[in-house]
């Protein structure tokens, strides 16, 4: 009996790649293969006569879609957590199921949330700038080992000026509230982590989860208004669509409490921009973290980069040493379930 054919992309450890090659005739295709983004025509040719495809970040289209069914494709498969470079329409035209990997950073992003929170609320990344930029320090000393015992070690200066009073302060997690906002795979994490690991008030807006489902976590499930008006925190958890584009606007950003920190690790483009600046610049919430922007790189001149009350990173959320264990073990049951006549698990539902 002959191996099922599959035309892969995608990222696969090891012992998951070995395992593959045993089970399937695998063929090295797209980016993975050529060093560089295929062309559509490319990537096409590559994949015909395929019973699997299953790409990364490739652009699967219509065309491509056809084609590859037109030649035995049965099964695509894509290593994202959302499949948003495959066209979801033609693939329902076409009938066949489109896989991916839900929630395969969902670890790796819900602890960077807290990573975020907590540099920014008490003021750790900015206290470190400020050390390293040469503020708060003394004088050099030939021999940095050479010190005089002290009984009370305290970080003062000597014009009097001191960092545990410009950056001390800031407020403890435990017993205070955080609004999710978006309970997919990571807003679930960050829910569990903020009640079980910091002692916080959990409330959650999604309109499409249901009362028990989040209740059943221990969680409040809230309107949109109650969200925003009663949180300490509030953390995004959304995907982009026509739906939630520019979905956090002015409005918002006015309901929320001016102690309020604003926590951003999904897309940049579910915020409104010039609402987010007005919101920092005029006060109307005490501080924002972000992993991620409208442009990256972002430009050198955006306003919100040298604000002591805004904490950006350059989308490492979703980048631990882990995350390639969890897609690999996704992608390679999904294709082993093909193998074995089972029907797939994690199959995309949308089609816009």
């Amino acid at each position: 009996m002959s191996k099922i054919k599959v035309a892969f992309s995608s990222d696969l450890v090891e012992p998951y790649f070995s395992h593959l090659k045993e089970m399937c005739d695998v063929k090295i295709v797209g980016k993975k293969a050529l060093g560089r983004n295929p062309t559509e025509d490319e990537l096409l040719e590559q994949c015909l006569g395929c019973d699997v495809v299953y790409i990364n970040t490739e652009v699967v289209t219509e065309k491509c879609i056809e084609a590859w069914k037109a030649s035995g494709m049965k099964l695509l498969g894509c290593g994202r957590g959302t499949p948003v470079n495959v066209d979801w329409k033609a693939i329902y035209k076409a009938g066949i199921p489109l896989v991916y990997t839900p929630g395969r950073n969902a670890n790796s992003v819900s602890e960077y949330v807290f990573g975020l929170l907590i540099a920014l609320v008490r003021r750790i990344a900015a206290n470190n700038h400020a050390l390293r930029s040469g503020r708060y320090l003394g004088p050099e000393k030939e021999n940095v080992l050479d010190i005089d015992f002290q009984q009370d070690v305290v970080w003062y200066m000597p014009d009097g000026t001191s960092p545990m009073r410009d950056f001390g302060g800031g407020f403890e997690l435990y017993g205070r509230t955080i609004s999710i906002i978006g309970y997919g795979a990571i807003g679930r994490r960050v829910a569990h982590t903020a009640k079980e690991g910091f002692g916080m008030e959990v409330k959650v807006y999604d309109p499409y989860c249901t009362k028990e489902d989040i209740e059943s976590g221990g969680y409040e499930k809230v309107e949109l208004d109650e969200a925003l008006s009663t949180a300490d925190v509030i953390s995004i958890h959304l995907p982009v669509n026509k739906e939630t584009k520019g979905m956090v606007d002015e409005s918002w950003f006015s309901k929320m409490k001016s102690t309020a920190i604003f926590i951003n690790s999904a897309r940049a483009s579910v915020v409104d921009q010039k609402a987010l600046i007005d919101a920092i610049e005029e006060g109307k919430i005490a501080g924002a973290a972000m992993d991620v922007m409208w442009q990256e790189p972002a430009p050198k001149n955006h306003p919100l980069l040298d604000r002591d009350n805004v904490l950006i990173t350059s989308h490492l959320a979703g980048m631990s040493c882990d995350v390639a264990r969890w897609q690999s073990e996704m992608i390679f049951d999904e294709i082993k379930r093909f193998v074995n006549g089972q029907e797939p698990k994690l199959v995309w539902k949308r089609t816009e």
